[in-house]
């Protein structure tokens, strides 16, 4: 249709060529009327068109981000351990990759759709109301002046249409921009630690030279696309002026009448804008086919533990018997080196075990394979005598209360971050959890809004023991079988881990659960059941703190005695 409405204009202006007043009037008016209605139809496709191929995408970039976050939280946790699956790239992915793919899939499959309507629509009116000679012409330099026109553009304003269409920046200039945006962005995080090191004028002057190198590429960058356009241009024109002499030529032969001439060249000029848009975006196949990739490798990768099967046993109770049978475990990044070789322990049901050791000797390992965070390479972890391989994940997970040593909360209010441990929880069961952590005086008494209050980024507007609280009383409150925690204790200052320990101290002391305890520091686990010294991946040796300490020549009496000096 809008091919058609060039048509229809061409016929207007020949009207102008009359020589009767009377006739240019009415054929104005019959010429105008129609391209008014041309006009109206043109809306409507166009409105038509655009609607069906938004909402098409609209609802592939829903579908494939929901299944693409669904894909990746339901991998394993080896999974995110490589480069290629880091935080970045996989948020990159889904708010940009995405885009490209249903950009490809709608917007320039809309574009190549209308493209191919143009080029038929283009031969076939040109051939039917206009002269044979020039469409053939017209056929002949269109490809090359499309890829011309493309070109030009690309180069004068590669970046901003690449931007407009949700594309990654690909040109030099771009990326050195992106990297000084990047400096900005470590700056501000760190901002703390730039003042505290009057590192303000250094940082700028890395600023400045990362500014002054996009300045200087984009000077470059600007030359070669004015040289582009330049002879872009020039090259168009030749090729209108080569058609024009053509044309007039025939015309002075009386081989074709003028309208015949220009009804080709009007049929081009309509396209060319239509087409430029579709041809654009043939490049960003390979982008595609590569984010694409991605996506269905994560779509059909089955994890080696689903976090989302219902398959697996669910035991009728807990009781909290824990046995480590000669593990072996390396980290999959690290496939070579073995964090567990030959890992044994066991934990009777209510005790309490502490984990010592040098760093790097399996403490933690230990809980993120209780956890099922991985699989041993060879040996196995029983829970009341079950393999936990053979436990349904979702149900293991919900039996167990894990503390880390960096606590991590959710931008949203105290009580929504305890209700992670428990999303049905009540009030009360928050209020509870919270008690028993020692977190509910500081939340009433301290806070503004009580358990409505906000945390902030990362829990941010909390302190280091208030997060670390928070974190506590959202493990106790799905009242777990087994305790975990994992130097629960070691980042705080000396205040905020006396009144967590404390804390801990009772938890431990008044609800007789399975607790597994790693501490840095070991005057924290003086009073556990049970304390294990690891070295080199193996339990080196275990006993209370007096009996270990009764071994002058043991590993545990050595690491005591490192601390206290």
């Amino acid at each position: 249709m809008p091919l058609y409405g060039f048509y229809i204009m061409l016929n207007l202006f020949s009207v102008f060529f009359q020589l009767d007043g009377t006739t240019i009037r009415e054929e104005t008016i019959h010429y105008a009327l129609l391209l008014f209605g041309t006009i109206g139809i043109v809306i409507f496709c166009f409105w038509a068109d655009t609607a069906s191929f938004g909402v098409s995408a609209a609802r592939l970039t829903y579908k494939l981000r929901r299944l693409g976050f669904m894909a990746f939280v339901g991998q394993d946790i080896g999974f995110f351990d490589t480069e290629a699956h880091s935080a970045g790239s996989l948020t990159a992915f889904l708010s940009e990759k995405v885009t490209i793919i249903e950009f490809l899939t709608g917007g320039q499959m809309q574009a190549m759709i209308r493209a191919l309507a143009c080029i038929c629509a283009m031969i076939v009116f040109s051939f039917a109301f206009g002269s044979w000679q020039i469409t053939l012409y017209m056929m002949a330099a269109f490809p090359l002046m499309g890829v011309l026109m493309s070109c030009v553009l690309m180069a004068a304003a590669g970046d901003q249409l690449r931007e407009q269409q949700g594309k990654e920046k690909t040109g030099k200039a771009a990326v050195a921009d992106k990297e000084a945006g990047q400096l900005i962005a470590e700056v501000v995080l760190a901002i703390r630690t730039v003042a505290s090191f009057n590192a303000e004028h250094h940082i700028v002057a890395d600023y400045n030279k990362q500014v002054d190198r996009v300045a200087k590429l984009e000077t470059v960058g600007g030359a070669k696309s004015a040289i582009a356009l330049g002879l872009g241009t020039s090259l168009f024109m030749c090729m209108m002026g080569g058609m024009n002499y053509y044309g007039g030529y025939l015309i002075s032969l009386g081989a074709i009448t003028f309208q015949e001439m220009m009804t080709p060249m009007f049929m081009m000029m309509g396209g060319m804008t239509i087409m430029i848009g579709a041809f654009m975006g043939i490049k960003d196949m390979a982008t595609a086919q590569a984010a694409a990739k991605l996506f269905f490798e994560a779509i059909d990768r089955k994890p080696a533990i689903d976090v989302f099967g219902t398959d697996g046993t669910k035991l009728d109770k807990v009781n909290g018997d824990i046995e480590v049978k000669a593990v072996v475990f390396a980290y999959p990044s690290a496939a070579q080196h073995l964090v567990c070789n030959g890992y044994s322990l066991s934990i009777a049901a209510g005790q309490t075990v502490a984990l010592s050791g040098a760093s790097g000797s399996g403490k933690s390992t230990i809980i993120q394979l209780i956890e099922r965070f991985y699989d041993p390479i060879d040996g196995c972890i029983t829970i009341d005598g079950v393999d936990i391989k053979t436990l349904n994940v979702p149900w293991l997970r919900s039996q167990l209360g894990l503390v880390s040593q960096e606590p991590v909360l959710f931008q949203g209010s105290v009580a929504e971050n305890i209700k992670y441990g428990k999303l049905d929880a009540m009030q009360a069961e928050v209020e509870d959890a919270a008690k028993m952590a020692n977190a509910h005086e500081f939340v009433m008494g301290s806070l503004a809004d009580g358990y409505a209050t906000e945390v902030g980024m990362r829990g941010g507007k909390l302190s280091g023991g208030q997060k670390q609280r928070v974190a506590i009383a959202r493990a106790l409150v799905r009242k777990p079988s087994i305790l975990l925690l994992d130097e629960a204790t070691s980042a705080l200052d000396n205040e905020s881990e006396r009144i967590v320990q404390a804390a801990l101290d009772e938890i431990m002391t008044k609800q007789k659960r399975t607790t597994l305890v790693i501490a840095h520091r070991l005057s924290t686990i003086r009073n556990a059941d049970n304390i294990a010294v690891l070295k080199e991946g193996k339990v080196a040796e275990q006993g209370t703190h007096d009996e270990l300490l009764a071994n002058p020549e043991g590993l545990y009496f050595n690491l005591v005695l490192a601390q206290s000096s």
